[in-house]
C-alpha cells in the first residue's frame, strides 16, 4: 500500500529522496476500514490526514433539516487525500463525517507531522503545497459548477470529467450527492 503513495508523490518529482520516504514509512499509519465503518465522526477535533491507499469513502455534512448529506467522494483513483478541514486548520470540532462505502485502506497522518515535513524537506513543502492548492481548485470548480447548472448538467459535467464517481459511487450516494431522489437520478442516467 505504501507503493501507491510513493507513486502518487513521484507523479509530481522525479524521486523522492530515501530519508523523507523513511520517514514518511515511519510516521504515518496504516489502517484497515471495513464497508460502512466511520473513520471520522461529526463534532470530534480531527488533526489527520486520510491518504486512501484502496476503498473509497463519502465526506457528509448534516443539513438544517437533521439529515445526513453527502457532500464529497474520495476513491482510491480520485480525490484519494481526505480530511475534515474545518477542524483540521482551526480547533474547531468538525461538522463532517467521513465513512467508508466498501472494505478501505488508508495511510493516517497527523497534522504536525505534516506541517513538520513542510518546513523541515523543501520537496514535500512543493508538493503539501500544489496538491493543496489544486485540490481546493477543483472542489470549487465542482461545487460552483453544481450550484450554477441543473441536476442533469452537474451528471453530464461529473460524466465526462469524473467518470470514476458514476461508476463507484452508489446510485443512492450519488443521488444524495446530486440533489435529488434516488427515482430521479435513476431517470436521469437513462436519459443521458
Amino acid at each position: 500500500m505504501y507503493n501507491k503513495l510513493k507513486n502518487k508523490i513521484e507523479e509530481d518529482v522525479q524521486r523522492i529522496d530515501n530519508e523523507l520516504w523513511q520517514e514518511i514509512k515511519l510516521k504515518s499509519q496504516l489502517v484497515n476500514i471495513k464497508k460502512n465503518e466511520v473513520l471520522v465522526n461529526f463534532g470530534t477535533r480531527n488533526k489527520n490526514v486520510y491518504f486512501i491507499a484502496s476503498g473509497s469513502f463519502v465526506t457528509s455534512i448534516i443539513s438544517i433539516d437533521g439529515d445526513k448529506k453527502g457532500v464529497w467522494f474520495h476513491l482510491d483513483e480520485l480525490f484519494n487525500v481526505a480530511t475534515c478541514v474545518d477542524s483540521y486548520f482551526s480547533e474547531k470540532t468538525t461538522k463532517y463525517e467521513i465513512k467508508a462505502l466498501e472494505d478501505s485502506v488508508v495511510i493516517v497522518f497527523n497534522k504536525q507531522t505534516i506541517d513538520d515535513w513542510a518546513s523541515n524537506h523543501q520537496l514535500f513543502s512543493f508538493l503539501y503545497h500544489k496538491n493543496l492548492s489544486n485540490d481546493f481548485t477543483i472542489v470549487n470548480e465542482i461545487r460552483a459548477f453544481k450550484l450554477s447548472h441543473t441536476a442533469e448538467q452537474f451528471l453530464v459535467y461529473l460524466n465526462e470529467n469524473y467518470p470514476s464517481l458514476s461508476n463507484r459511487i452508489s446510485s443512492k450516494n450519488m443521488a444524495h450527492f446530486l440533489g435529488v431522489s434516488p427515482e430521479w437520478y435513476s431517470k436521469l442516467k437513462k436519459k443521458i
